[in-house]
């Protein structure tokens, strides 16, 4: 893992407020060349999104007004963080500017709003509930291991503010690992592949990915990089 990524989910790790956070999250989506962000779970259609924003980084007028006219429900982008967990360009999310006019009326407004283009994490948290922690700025720059990067921080920063706010545990009995899962799963946070995991401990590349879907299970995260994410931020691992 880069050493100045680790810094900041160290940092972040150790602070208890919002604006603290917020303060070294403007830091760090900076050196990406971003410039602002948000950070919130998705509700379901026709509820209020207020109460599920964790964080917002926002002009305070797009804010008032994206959350007020319930324009989430509309909104391509947010959309789109229901249908895939892959990190992705604002500029990637599907939808159609001749027929779609809500839709359209909310990117066209963002735009207004100097909010033409971002890069999107969407969150998948247990119970089936949705999040997304959402960059403001150009991603055209972003080569493969920034965008690792910001989905991993993006992941992590996320996971801190529900526990902050209530909305999360820190430590439950089903979030033990076995020290073979953790070995492993220190070696993927450090970008080794199965089979170069197989080689480093002596496993079968088969038993590397056997170890990381049972630390999946255990710790009820939707993939392996949000599994390592989950490890570090509950000192399941360190690195």
């Amino acid at each position: 893992m880069n050493a100045d990524l680790m810094s900041i989910i160290e940092d972040v790790q150790r602070e208890s407020s919002s604006g603290a956070i917020l303060s070294l999250l403007n830091n760090a989506i900076d050196s990406y060349g971003f410039q602002k962000f948000i950070i919130s779970g998705l509700p379901d259609r026709g509820m209020d999104v207020r109460p599920f924003v964790l964080l917002s980084g926002w002009d305070d007028e797009w804010y008032e007004r994206y959350t007020s006219l319930g324009y989430v429900h509309l909104d391509p982008v947010a959309r789109h963080c229901f249908g895939t967990t892959l990190p992705f360009d604002w500029s990637d999310a599907p939808y159609d500017r001749e027929s779609d006019l809500p839709a359209r009326r909310v990117m066209d407004e963002a735009r207004d709003f100097g909010m033409d283009e971002g890069f999107c994490v969407p969150v998948h948290m247990e119970g089936g509930m949705q999040g997304v922690v959402s960059l403001v700025g150009n991603p055209g720059h972003l080569d493969d291991k920034a965008r690792l990067e910001l989905h991993m921080l993006a992941l992590y920063v996320h996971g801190r503010l529900r526990f902050l706010n209530g909305l999360g545990q820190d430590a439950m009995p089903r979030r033990i690992i076995t020290r073979r899962e953790a070995e492993v799963l220190k070696w993927v946070a450090s970008g080794k592949t199965a089979a170069e995991i197989a080689d480093i401990t002596g496993l079968t590349a088969r038993t590397v990915n056997q170890h990381c879907e049972n630390a999946q299970k255990r710790m009820g995260t939707n993939n392996r990089l949000h599994t390592v994410v989950e490890a570090i931020r509950h000192k399941l691992i360190t690195l």
